[in-house]
């Protein structure tokens, strides 16, 4: 996904190349755009990934993981971006098994509001985020929201969409988040966000960096969804190399 009409063509290859490493996940994204396009009322699915797989990983605000682990994991992401999605199918729950389950890693999730933000849709969808990341809820409610997720052209990120995916998040005060989302707080968070994406010269979600906690860290070059494209930054941060 590429910011801005003079990105589009960058991001029609990216995503031409990401096409073949999500294959194994095709039939599941059909079945969540389908599901997700037919009449919206429905209720919304689940996620193996949200409800199960994050069970005992320990969360605070938006970091995922022991907050003591010696490497750090970024990942600049937008609800509405169907590439995040596709990372978050693929990528992520492998990476969480490996390093962020065994204490090596911690996940940092940066929230951008630019994909199809038509109606402020992306923005009210990474407020509640982030409303539900004061409970510690963050990374349920993004996974539940993936699993949901429309067409980005579309308007779709309304209150009642929000709040049945929060709905969904167990143990998450749902009217509690909403109170919160439109604080000063979430506000800053949102900017500060943006601002480290655009220093970092990133143009488009997702955009990763890693490196050793406290330090400095790197932009994460990828072409696929290949896990070795990650793990490989990753065992190199640990000093393990590749």
């Amino acid at each position: 996904m590429r910011v801005g009409d003079r990105h589009e063509e960058e991001r029609r290859s990216r995503r031409l190349k990401l096409l073949g490493s999500v294959l194994a996940a095709a039939a599941a994204v059909v079945v969540i755009a389908i599901v997700a396009s037919s009449g919206g009322g429905g209720s919304p699915k689940g996620s193996p990934t949200a409800l199960s797989r994050l069970n005992g990983v320990p969360q605070q605000g938006i970091v995922l993981g022991n907050p003591k682990a010696p490497v750090t994991f970024v990942e600049f992401a937008d609800l509405k971006c169907p590439v995040c999605r596709d990372y978050t199918l693929t990528v992520f729950p492998k990476l969480v098994d490996r390093y962020v389950r065994t204490g090596k890693v911690k996940m940092v999730m940066q929230l951008q509001h630019f994909v199809g933000n038509q109606n402020n849709d992306s923005d009210r969808a990474a407020r509640v985020a982030l409303a539900a990341a004061q409970q510690n809820k963050l990374w349920q409610f993004a996974d539940l929201f993936y699993a949901n997720q429309k067409d980005e052209t579309q308007t779709y990120a309304t209150d009642p969409f929000l709040r049945q995916i929060a709905f969904r998040v167990p143990g998450l005060d749902v009217n509690k988040a909403f109170a919160a989302r439109n604080e000063a707080t979430i506000t800053q968070q949102l900017q500060q966000a943006s601002s480290q994406f655009h220093t970092a010269g990133f143009h488009g979600t997702p955009s990763f960096a890693v490196g050793k906690s406290g330090g400095t860290l790197t932009p994460v070059n990828y072409s696929s969804f290949d896990i070795s494209q990650f793990s490989g930054p990753i065992e190199n941060a640990l000093g393990g190399g590749t």
